[in-house]
């Protein structure tokens, strides 16, 4: 296996049932069967007017928008929230309108916990939901120290703020990048390609061919997400990732910033999360992403909707 994936590329997609989620079939059966109790109770008890879902989870429009704009598969969504648990704990708030709204890609497998995507897909933008979710829809039995426990139940408001063209948020991202290039006095970067920009820090061997089409170019590399200074990802002497110029499995960002360089050479490349990590699932709360990661999920490190630097060095051009 070409060793870049090990590195670069684990899939997007986090399963609402997966490694440290998953359950049998029986066992699933009774958490959904307690859960479903649970929930029914709490609606009955606080004498809620909300309406459930065959899915699972209750719901009821606090705020309506008959005219706003439908939520339909693929979208791509800005959304202010509130999560507690079923006794009040708050757990995340992202509330604050004076700060962009969290984005997600409206699908199964863009954004966790799932019951987001599916609340998005009763609402229309400007309208607010209180949503009442069953664990198995939400953290399944995953935990974060006191911050999530194990099998709970959730409550949500969340507003579903507006709607994006992929355009509009490429736009944005390159507009990110043009500013953190100027924040921080970087000379020298040119935009090779779209939402990828690269700067060629040393030339490296001139003795040696440039990488073409085919080349295999094994590297050395650190990769931050943008304005962060510790690296995501890093590769070791003992383990150097690679990648083959011209192939159609190749991120974009890769393939590009290592096309037409030497051995030896050092670039930089600043490219959007269209080019990099386009497939990113997004968490909340992002708190938790990483210990996700660390249990055995299958998501990358990068937050969808998020520029990247990327250093690298060529070991060599094959």
């Amino acid at each position: 296996m070409n060793q870049l994936y090990k590195y670069l590329a684990a899939s997007a997609l986090l399963l609402s049932v997966s490694s440290c989620l998953q359950e049998s079939e029986s066992e699933l059966d009774r958490v959904i069967a307690r859960d479903d109790a649970i929930l029914e109770r709490y609606i009955e008890n606080n004498q809620i007017a909300a309406t459930k879902t065959q899915t699972g989870f209750y719901y009821e429009k606090i705020t309506q928008n008959p005219a706003g704009a439908e939520i339909v598969n693929d979208d791509y969504v800005g959304v202010y929230f509130e999560i507690r648990s079923l006794d009040g704990q708050l757990i995340k708030s992202h509330m604050d309108e004076t700060k962009e709204p969290i984005l997600f890609k409206q699908s199964m497998d863009g954004i966790w916990p799932v019951v987001f995507a599916y609340s998005a897909g009763l609402s229309r933008v400007g309208e607010e939901l209180m949503v009442y979710s069953p664990s198995y829809l939400a953290f399944g039995n995953y935990g974060y120290q006191q911050l999530i426990l194990s099998n709970s139940n959730l409550v949500i408001r969340v507003k579903f703020a507006k709607k994006y063209t992929q355009a509009e948020l490429k736009a944005r991202e390159k507009q990110l990048i043009l500013d953190y290039i100027e924040a921080n006095d970087l000379e020298g970067f040119e935009e090779i390609s779209d939402g990828i920009y690269r700067r060629i820090v040393d030339e490296g061997d001139t003795e040696k061919a440039v990488s073409a089409n085919s080349s295999i170019v094994v590297f050395d590399f650190e990769l931050f997400q943008l304005g962060e200074t510790t690296s995501t990802f890093s590769s070791t002497p003992t383990s150097r990732p690679s990648v083959t110029i011209g192939t159609s499995g190749a991120l974009p960002f890769l393939d590009q910033g290592l096309r037409g360089v030497r051995q030896d050479a050092v670039v930089e490349v600043l490219a959007y999360s269209f080019a990099a990590y386009d497939r990113s699932i997004q968490i909340i709360p992002s708190d938790i992403r990483e210990d996700l990661y660390l249990k055995g999920e299958q998501i990358d490190l990068v937050r969808p909707f998020t520029p990247v630097l990327f250093k690298a060095t060529v070991w060599s051009v094959l």
